[in-house]
Parts: C-alpha cells; structure tokens; sequence
C-alpha cells in the first residue's frame, strides 16, 4: 500500500505557482477562497468565490472599484469601518462577524478576516470573508430587501452619491500631489429612443454591452458613473496633461460610433462630451461637473459624436470687478489689516493684468506674489489662533493650506484659463474670509 505520508515520486514542483505574486493570482482565478483586496476602502480586486457568495456572477453585476460598506448591511456599516481602521492599525482585532448584501437584496451572514498588507508605499487590506449560511441559517430580515445603493443595478456604474464621494477623494489627492484630474460628461443621445423600442432581455443586453464599451475605455483606477438612462460620467483621477483627457473622450466617441455603426440612424446612438479638468475649470465636484455639463450641450445635436472642453472660465471673469476694501473688513489687528489690504490689492492687479492681455510669464509672476502673500498671511493668523480658544482654529489652517495647494496647482499650467480660475478662486474664498466674524471673535 502507498503511503499516505511518503510517495515514491519526488514532488512535482512545476504544478505549483513559482512566486508569491502566481500564488495570489491562481488564488484570485480560482473558487477557493472568498477574499477582496481593499484599498482606502474601495474593493480593488475580488476573487470568484467572493462574487459568488454576493450573488454578482452575472456580466452586468460588479464588485470591483466600488466601496467595502456599499456591500455591507447599513447597521453593520460603521462596525466594519471600526474593524477594517484596527486592520490598518496593526490592532489585536482580526476577526469580525456581519452581514453582506446578496445582489437580491437578502442578508448574508460572513465572518471576515484580514490584514494590512504594503504595495508601493502605501497599505491596503487583503479581507477574507467566510460565508456562515451553512452554519446558522439565513438571517432573521433576510426578507427584507437591502438594494446597493452605490451603483446602478443594470450596468454596475456607480451611481450619483458614489461618484460624489469619489470625486472628493480624487480631488483631495490631486490637491495634495499638486496634480490634475479630468470630468468628462456624456450624453448618450438617443440611447432613450432605443431602449423603449426595445423589451426585456433586449434592452437589458444593450445597456451590458454598452457598459462593456465604456469601461474598455478607461483605466482600472477611473470612475464610471450613470446619471440617467442616457448620461454618463468618467471620473480620470490623474492625467498628465489636459489632452489627456481629450483623447479618452475621443475614445468613448469612437467607440459607440462603431458600436452603433449598423443601427438604422433614427436609433443610431452618439456621444456627446464635456470634458473639464482640475484644477484649471473648477477646484470642487460641482464646478468641474457643471462646467463639463455646459461643454457637453454646445456640442448636442450634431449628426456626429464630439466633445468639447469646457471655456466656462473665460465667460465668467467678463462678470468679475475689482474688490474695495471695506470698513467692515476690518479686524482691529494691524497686522492682518495690512495683509488683507495687500491681499485685496494684489488680486486687484491679476485681474487687471489678466483683463488687460498680460502675458503668462507676468500672470505667472503675479500669482506668485499672491501665493507668497497668503503664505506670510497664514503664518500671521497661526500666531494668532495659535494659543486660542476658538473651536475652528485647526480647521481654518486646514482650509488655508488646502487653498495654497490649489493655488500652486493652477500655478503648473499657466494659460489665461487657468489664472480666471485663479482669479474667480481668489474673489470666491477673499470676502468670505474678509467677513469670517467668527475669526473677528478670536482677534
């Protein structure tokens, strides 16, 4: 009889992976281990198994790029968030009990394990999920229906709340890393037309390979969201330069022209884009998508797909007059009433500069001198708030340096666009902070 502990053949060792880097990847292919990979939250990758369990094993059900609490039951959501910050921690904690949304609304019971793990300087979490059904049975409210609210059923997008959390990260670490980002609108036209000619399945397979289309079109790393039937929005968390931007919207419009190319034209479906970049068309998640929305109506209409970037910047400096420094602004405090003087008059200047034609080195050089003012300016008001009472002391530095780094963004790319951004920046954060009473209370 063989032995169950000795064999009379050495071990094959070519059947087994040759590096860490196969093993996890023959994990990953295989219906072995139910595990995500996470990172700030976000699912990055996920295993078969994983998705079997949640029940999304269909093309248009997807569990990657979107949020760990999106598939969590909403009272275990804050549970969960606790246990995957002890993860990042380091903490003794490394097991925690909840429930997972199936894709049918129903409740599943898991266990989760894990630990921080580095990839290229930053830690993201390897989150092991064990299914306990066959152990305890379904859950008590496994009736009642839970949805994904984070991304749309049909096409596995995400939906309008997730995109705006996204974008507030996305634009938080272009802010950081003094880089930019894109937002580009699309405009599906007559893809409404199409889908209410069509029935069940028919429609349903539209929208799945439309889907496909679009997410062939981007990056692991960017964002797809559906805004309606027809309206699309990619979020590009980095691009090196502005036409980066242009060429994946010259790609989506290429893409559904071909796609579409054989449908009889009353129902042949176009893209239509608005593509706005940060931070040269806006430094906030409303700006840059109504900006990329105004872009994307002047090009609506045409017998073609197009895109257009966004020239909102230069239509709105046209509304922009000089500041005057008021009595009202005044602090009572020498020092920072001479700063906020100089700040007032040194904006006063870009903006004429900028009006007046000035070329981008002087542009350039006046933003720097604003930015150096604010730098001096910041540093006066620390002193001041440094041993104070006042509660929003530390968050008005931390908008204050948050202001900097989207002044030194814009400050990379100088073109007239760019310094109106600057400038509408300028006028948009001056007089509220000229006004901010409750800073006047600290002084």
């Amino acid at each position: 009889m063989t032995s169950l502990t000795r064999s009379s053949h050495p071990p094959s060792r070519t059947r087994f992976p040759s590096s860490i880097d196969d093993l996890a990847s023959a994990l990953m292919r295989s219906g072995l281990v139910a595990f995500a990979v996470l990172d700030a939250g976000n699912v990055v990758a996920s295993s078969p198994a994983l998705r079997e369990i949640l029940g999304c094993t269909s093309p248009q059900q997807h569990i990657d790029g979107h949020g760990l609490l999106a598939l969590v039951a909403e009272p275990d959501q804050a549970a969960v968030a606790e246990f995957c910050a002890a993860l990042l921690r380091e903490d003794a904690r490394i097991e925690h009990r909840c429930q997972l949304l199936h894709a049918d609304g129903t409740l599943i019971p898991v266990l989760l394990g894990g630990n921080r793990i580095r990839v290229e300087g930053t830690h993201q979490i390897v989150l092991v999920v064990t299914d306990l059904r066959p152990w305890v049975g379904p859950t008590s409210v496994a009736s009642t229906p839970h949805h994904f609210l984070g991304f749309d059923r049909t096409t596995g997008f995400a939906t309008y709340p997730l995109l705006l959390d996204r974008m507030r990260i996305a634009l938080a670490a272009a802010r950081r890393h003094r880089r930019r980002s894109a937002v580009l609108r699309i405009d599906l036209e007559r893809l409404d037309v199409l889908l209410g000619s069509l029935v069940g399945e028919a429609a349903a397979e539209v929208q799945v390979t439309i889907a496909e289309t679009l997410r062939n079109c981007v990056r692991d790393c960017d964002t797809v969201a559906r805004l309606g039937t027809r309206e699309f929005v990619l979020l590009l968390p980095e691009i090196g330069q502005r036409d980066d931007a242009g060429i994946t919207a010259a790609r989506v419009v290429e893409s559904i022209a071909h796609l579409f190319a054989s449908t009889a034209a009353p129902r042949r479906v176009i893209a239509t884009i608005g593509v706005s970049v940060y931070p040269t068309d806006g430094t906030s998640s409303e700006r840059l998508l109504a900006h990329a929305e105004l872009a994307m109506r002047s090009v609506a209409g045409t017998t073609a797909g197009r895109f257009a970037f966004t020239d909102a910047s230069n239509a709105e400096l046209t509304a922009i007059g000089p500041l005057h420094f008021l009595e009202e602004y005044t602090v009572g405090v020498p020092e920072i009433d001479a700063e906020h003087r100089a700040l007032v008059v040194r904006t006063n200047a870009l903006l004429e500069d900028l009006q007046g034609g000035a070329d981008p080195g002087r542009l350039a050089q006046d933003l720097r001198e604003i930015i150096e003012l604010l730098r001096i300016h910041f540093a006066t008001e620390a002193r001041h708030l440094g041993t104070s009472p006042f509660e929003g002391s530390a968050d008005l530095r931390t908008r204050n340096m948050h202001f900097l780094d989207e002044l030194h963004c814009i400050l990379l790319h100088v073109n007239r666009q760019s310094v109106a951004l600057a400038v509408r920046h300028l006028y948009d954060w001056l007089v509220p902070h000229l006004l901010d009473l409750d800073y006047k209370m600290v002084s």
